[in-house]
């Protein structure tokens, strides 16, 4: 295939800032508790207490949860994609130079025994 290329280092690059921001998005994510928990001792409400909890387990927590599945597939395929590439580049490479010193080198003819 000649319609693209993959640049290695253009793909750490890009996983190294992909990892950045996730980092801070756990972080911020990592905050979060504290800061409902802080909202829920404020309201004083059993009824609200229940209702964050609720929504947190039924629609935040699975929605997070599938975000960071999502973002760590994404990298992890690139990587194994990455590391694909390579390895038929450098196949196709080994290839190239066995057939390279086959056509510079032909076959021997048999020798004669007497």
């Amino acid at each position: 295939m000649t319609g693209w290329r993959i640049d290695p280092t253009g793909v750490k690059d890009v996983l190294t800032k992909v990892n950045k921001h996730a980092k801070a998005l756990g972080k911020s994510l990592t905050s979060l508790g504290p800061a409902l928990e802080g909202g829920v001792t404020a309201a004083q409400s059993p009824a609200i207490a229940e209702a964050i909890q609720a929504y947190f387990e039924q629609e935040e927590g699975p929605r997070i949860q599938g975000m960071n599945a999502r973002i760590s597939a994404a990298a992890s395929g690139a990587v194994a994609a990455t590391q694909a590439y390579i390895a038929s580049d450098l196949e196709m490479a080994a290839n190239a130079q066995s057939s390279a010193v086959a056509a510079i080198s032909p076959p021997q003819p048999p020798r004669r025994v007497r």
